[in-house]
């Protein structure tokens, strides 16, 4: 207001303001903040990652023969790849609500930042919105990227070759900006960045890792594997791990680990964060691939660092899709006499989440220099990804040299097939997301993972392998139903449709 009478009392002049002054709304608190600082809004935003990633490698961890269900044919999704009957796809909201919209919406952190003079956050915040779209559009194919906050209920899906351009320009774009923080940008450290504790160049070498891996996904068919090697290296170059550690001890469900032991509250339920380990076993690709002699009970040093023991302390592995009904377990097979697949080394309440971990690095540099010929070289990065996975597991240095030493692990490179660099891999990411990307690259080929089979009771589709999840049912085929009709997302076989790099790959079984 432009003047105040000072006869008028003081509560008219409240009213009077409240109803005519623009700084001020009836719907803000005048105690609390409306605008959060860049350095409170990253932790949360590392925190909704993690809880992203996970809501992908719930469903993947079952379509990448990790796990089956304990009854067998009891869960339509996980066991007969029915997804038609979902009502919610949480993985949907975590990528686009969760971590998006607080990152790059008209509100976000990137706003704030541009606001704040802050690029350190700007360059954090789109490595992280680049990883999140490559993580979502490698399970969901298309999807809205370049409209995706525009306002729009209905934004444009964009094809899954132009998010993967979006992405690496946002890697570019973060780049760009941690190579050029001032002096005056506002402190990044521990406290507000739980990854790397505000260091740039780490931020640097993950984005480089990022780009390894969007690269790798296409390699095969444009000729890409120098581009992926380049990446590959300069991540390696510093990289260090990318994971969101919990607390060793908390009474909090959201301070802990989703794979953990520990089920979360109900009220989660309707952003489908919850685990289902308890009702879950080992498959038998699982322990086939963990097995050195399964007869005398020996193997792969890692099952005992992934799993703890059941109460029977019996190895056994379920078919996919069987569990306990699988006819090849011994008469008498109850669940005890699996391995436990709670408080391994990934799935306690305090296991870090990874977003990404250098043995993975080791195998994309390896699956590259295999497909260039420059065999003793991807020996090397193979034997580097196995060695550096059993010392992050913790195997003790006797048998881990044992183990690099046995007939598990290829000792002269004119022994090495792409089967023991993709088994090798697919151990090393255990539960994550990543394995079923690199799954369907190669088409499900026992060529690349010697142990997988068509599931038994998958009969619905014509011995078509799953290749996608399906978009979140509460918003896209309710709000953007002409795109869904567009993309043909509505037929009961969705899901069987590959998405880009699946149908473009040269790598499935010939």
């Amino acid at each position: 207001m432009k003047k105040i009478f000072n006869s008028i009392i003081v509560s008219i002049l409240t009213l009077g303001c409240l109803m005519s002054c623009s700084s001020l709304d009836i719907n803000e608190d005048p105690v609390q903040p409306v605008s959060v600082p860049v350095s409170q809004r990253l932790p949360s935003i590392q925190a909704n990652l993690a809880y992203s990633l996970y809501s992908q490698a719930r469903w993947a961890a079952y379509h990448s023969y990790y796990v089956t269900t304990r009854l067998g044919n009891s869960n339509a999704l996980t066991d007969t790849w029915n997804y038609n009957g979902i009502t919610r796809l949480g993985a949907w909201r975590w990528h686009y609500f969760d971590v998006g919209s607080n990152i790059v919406g008209d509100a976000g952190m990137l706003v704030r930042a541009r606001e704040d003079g802050a690029n350190n956050y700007t360059g954090v915040g789109k490595i992280l919105a680049a990883f999140s779209f490559l993580t979502a559009t490698d399970v969901f194919g298309d999807m809205p990227f370049s409209e995706a906050y525009s306002g729009s209920f209905n934004p444009v899906y964009d094809t899954q070759q132009d998010v993967y351009r979006g992405v690496e320009r946002w890697l570019d774009e973060g780049i760009t900006e941690l190579n050029s923080v001032g002096p005056a940008a506002p402190t990044m450290n521990g406290a507000s960045d739980l990854v790397y504790s505000g260091d740039y160049q780490r931020w640097i070498y993950f984005a480089e890792a990022v780009r390894a891996r969007l690269k790798l996904h296409t390699a095969n068919f444009q000729n890409g594997y120098q581009a992926v090697l380049t990446s590959v290296d300069k991540a390696l170059e510093g990289f260090e791990d990318a994971m969101f550690r919990y607390p060793e001890e908390s009474s909090s469900p959201w301070e802990k680990n989703l794979w953990g032991d520990t089920r979360p509250n109900p009220e989660w339920q309707f952003a489908d964060i919850r685990n289902d380990l308890a009702n879950s076993l080992p498959t038998d690709v699982l322990m086939k691939t963990l097995a050195i002699d399964a007869d005398a009970g020996i193997y792969d040093p890692r099952l005992y660092k992934l799993t703890t023991p059941g109460a029977r302390n019996n190895y056994y592995g379920a078919r996919m899709s069987e569990g306990l009904q699988d006819p090849n377990l011994p008469t008498g097979t109850t669940y005890q006499d699996f391995a436990n697949l709670y408080n391994g080394y990934w799935t306690s309440d305090n296991s870090p989440y990874p977003y990404m971990i250098k043995e993975e690095l080791y195998f994309i540099k390896a699956e590259a220099l295999f497909y260039l010929e420059r065999f003793e070289e991807a020996l090397n990065a193979y034997r580097q990804g196995i060695e550096h996975n059993l010392r992050r597991l913790g195997v003790e240095e006797g048998h881990l040299i044992n183990f690099m030493g046995s007939a598990k692990v290829v000792q002269h490179a004119d022994d090495l097939q792409i089967s023991d660099i993709m088994t090798q891999k697919w151990l090393a990411l255990y539960l994550q997301a990543e394995s079923w990307v690199d799954i369907r690259r190669y088409g499900y080929g026992t060529h690349a993972y010697p142990y997988l089979y068509y599931p038994r009771f998958v009969t619905a589709w014509g011995g078509r392998y799953i290749q996608r999840l399906p978009y979140d049912p509460q918003t896209e085929y309710i709000y953007n139903p002409k795109e869904i009709a567009r993309l043909g997302a509505a037929a009961r076989d969705w899901v069987f449709t590959p998405i880009w790099w699946a149908e473009q790959s040269t790598l499935k079984m010939p």
